[in-house]
């Protein structure tokens, strides 16, 4: 009988113990098998990241775009602000070149001293009279006073008369030209060629060593 029972006890224990092992290799398999679920699904979601960002390049461009973006409208400030600047430059040189300009005029009238009469006497529209007016130069001694077309005096008087009519000697009409009371003292009537109804009766004078100048300068009506 106590046979009986040791086998019996033995084989409760072989019962005990293969539940015992069973119980540990289910363990083991269930920690190995959330050990590797845990690494793939990190491996996973690295893969999906990076595949996500390879495959939406769009996201990198845009942010790129913006970048660019904002670079480019930095660029246009600065040439705005530099066109502006520009500009200002230029509206400072245009009134200072106004302004040197004003003053040249103001110094050309204040050196002026014209004198202009308005209807003097019958058949004169105005009477101009200009220290300023200089001689013409001259290559002879003294007036030949022949008043003879195409001489060497005649020349230098047509010069001094266009001195004081604004008229060239090249497009002028000469209606008269003589003696104005001496040898040294001449007047002509002219006018623009091609427009006959403007004419100037210009008095001129000579100055030794220095030629014919203008005196007189009369706008006939």
């Amino acid at each position: 009988m106590n046979n009986n029972r040791s086998s019996r006890h033995e084989n409760k224990e072989k019962k005990v113990n293969r539940l015992y092992n069973l119980l540990i290799a289910v363990v083991a398999v269930l920690i190995v098998f959330v050990g590797g679920t845990m690494i793939l699904g990190n491996k996973d979601k690295s893969d999906n990241q990076a595949e996500t960002t390879q495959n939406n390049p769009q996201t990198n461009d845009q942010k790129t775009d913006k970048t660019a973006k904002k670079d480019d409208d930095s660029s246009k400030d600065d040439q705005a602000t530099d066109d502006q600047a520009t500009d200002d430059q230029s509206s400072e040189d245009d009134q200072s070149s106004e302004d040197d300009q004003a003053t040249d005029e103001e110094s050309n009238d204040s050196d002026s001293q014209a004198e202009v009469e308005k209807n003097p006497e019958p058949g004169v529209a105005e009477r101009k009279v200009d220290p300023s007016w200089d001689s013409v130069g001259t290559s002879q001694d003294a007036p030949a006073a022949t008043y003879k077309k195409g001489s060497t005096d005649w020349n230098e008087m047509l010069k001094a008369v266009g001195e004081g009519s604004g008229i060239s000697p090249s497009n002028m009409t000469v209606w008269r030209l003589g003696n104005n009371g001496g040898v040294g003292k001449a007047v002509a009537t002219v006018s623009p060629k091609g427009n006959s109804s403007t004419k100037y009766r210009v008095q001129i004078e000579w100055v030794d060593g220095e030629g014919w100048k203008p005196a007189v300068v009369d706008k006939l009506q």
